[in-house]
């Protein structure tokens, strides 16, 4: 079988996914949701889908080496609660130039509505999709400055 065929049928494979989308918790700590309340700020949620390149992929990368799949970003209010990212808008036909499984990295921050500064610091979701959606994870985030060190998932 030709090396394009495969990469076809490892196209058609992920096309076939269910979902590129998955779900996570933020969590905030008490002077978090202490100042984002009285700030009346949100945070922005920022995904980027990506995937290491296969030959034909090489022609299609990003500064950082990736192929980009593609973005999604929103805003929530700012408070705790669950996060759907749908993954609706990543993949598609660029999935043919990924060779294993794609990969997604989170980001969320202040939506900088009261300040032109970020306030939180959040935990970092960064790796393989299947892995991200595979179990339940819980982002923590708290004020720049709080004695907290964040965590990377998965």
């Amino acid at each position: 079988m030709s090396a394009a065929m495969l990469s076809l049928l490892s196209a058609q494979a992920h096309a076939n996914d269910a979902s590129l989308g998955f779900d996570f918790k933020i969590t905030l700590s008490e002077k978090a949701a202490a100042k984002l309340k009285s700030a009346h700020e949100t945070i922005t949620v920022w995904a980027s889908f990506y995937g290491e390149p296969t030959r034909e992929g090489e022609n299609h990368t990003d500064e950082m080496g990736m192929v980009d799949l593609g973005k999604e970003s929103f805003e929530l209010p700012g408070q705790p609660g669950i996060v759907h990212i749908t993954g609706k808008n990543a993949g598609g036909a660029k999935l043919k130039w990924v060779k294993g499984q794609p990969g997604v990295n989170v980001n969320l921050y202040t939506s900088r509505k009261s300040s032109d500064q970020n306030l939180i610091e959040c935990d970092l979701i960064d790796g393989a999709v299947v892995k991200v959606q595979a179990k339940p994870i819980i982002v923590h985030c708290f004020l720049i400055g709080e004695p907290v060190e964040s965590k990377s998932f998965p």
